[in-house]
């Protein structure tokens, strides 16, 4: 799975959950347990980025993530203070962020990543997972990173699976 995310282009990055990482660094909680993914970032002025699980980028069998990526579910426009990208996880894709909502927040730990220390996930119940600003973007068709439907191993041959009922394929080969 590592080499099927670098062959892609992408580059294989371990992260740690913390807790508070809304506050001072220094008051930051690790927690129990890492995670792999894969990190894509476009050759773009802003650097864009999209992080996913290695499974949902290297299986030929769907899992959550890779359908709410490729059903492109619309964000309904933002209302309120909270992140939109944590609202759109949790009630349009019936996802959960990786820690709740919440002012102390948290996030998965990489501090050797150049831009992005900390990333929210969008976790699904089978455990896959892709960065939730990137399932946000991607849902107005901006592509951050890069177009995860192009290296998914996953191509669904017809309509999608109807997880995500307002989904439409998109052909990406």
């Amino acid at each position: 799975m590592e080499q099927y995310c670098e062959q892609s282009g992408g580059q294989v990055q371990g992260r740690q959950p913390f807790w508070n990482t809304n506050g001072d660094q220094a008051q930051w909680l690790a927690l129990a347990g890492s995670a792999t993914m894969c990190r894509f970032q476009a050759d773009d002025e802003a650097k864009s980025r999209i992080y996913v699980d290695l499974t949902t980028l290297s299986s030929t069998e769907p899992t959550l993530a890779g359908l709410a990526y490729l059903s492109k579910v619309p964000m309904p426009s933002s209302t309120g203070g909270g992140n939109p990208a944590t609202a759109y996880c949790s009630t349009e894709l019936n996802a959960s962020s990786s820690f709740g909502g919440g002012a102390a927040g948290g996030g998965w730990v990489n501090t050797t990543d150049p831009d992005d220390v900390v990333v929210s996930l969008c976790v699904f119940p089978d455990g896959s997972f892709v960065d939730e600003w990137g399932l946000a973007y991607h849902s107005a068709g901006d592509v951050r990173g890069k177009d995860l439907a192009a290296v998914m191993k996953y191509q669904p041959s017809g309509a999608l699976p109807p997880v995500f009922p307002t989904g439409q394929v998109q052909p990406s080969r």
